[in-house]
């Protein structure tokens, strides 16, 4: 019995000295390389059980580390939508802060937070409103929403897409 232990004991001393080995070539590539942003094709891949998100950008495809599951969660419904990705890139993927999406089937679209005043709806976005001019009515539903609208903005029609409620 307390060879045993002592078997016991002795292993974990070995794996927790053995920890520190050979992990500066790994941990080096794991740190951030750029603080940087990204172009790219939202491509949805896996099961309902374990989705894996990633970019198809222009010079190949990187794998997204999502910070939040609200990030996920978002992402998982713009498959095939263009974003442009914040954060942070690493040698095996890139870290995602924020994302704003771009295009829809390759039409320009602009990403905010629908906001009414009074019988006047605009866009919130980064750069400040957006005035929509004849947004559809099932919009009246949305305030409140993060949305991708395109089309003429001014004047209507627009197409758009729920985001995040």
């Amino acid at each position: 019995m307390i060879t045993r232990a002592w078997l016991v004991a002795g292993t974990l001393v070995v794996a927790a000295a053995s920890g520190g080995c050979n992990h500066h070539s790994r941990s080096a590539a794991a740190q951030p390389t750029s603080r940087d942003s990204l172009v790219g094709i939202v491509s949805v891949t896996g099961t309902s059980f374990e989705q894996y998100i990633v970019l198809r950008t222009s010079s190949g495809i990187r794998a997204l580390a999502l910070s939040s599951t609200a990030d996920s969660a978002a992402l998982a419904t713009l498959g095939g939508v263009e974003v442009k990705a914040y954060g942070t890139a690493h040698a095996d993927r890139f870290e995602l802060s924020a994302f704003s999406v771009k295009s829809v089937d390759g039409a320009a679209v602009i990403d905010g937070v629908l906001m009414r005043d009074g019988s006047h709806y605009s866009l919130r976005t980064r750069g400040g409103d957006v005035a929509l001019g004849n947004p559809p009515a099932a919009l009246e539903k949305l305030v409140g929403a993060r949305l991708w609208v395109g089309g003429p903005l001014d004047s209507g029609p627009n197409v758009y897409g729920v985001i995040t409620r």
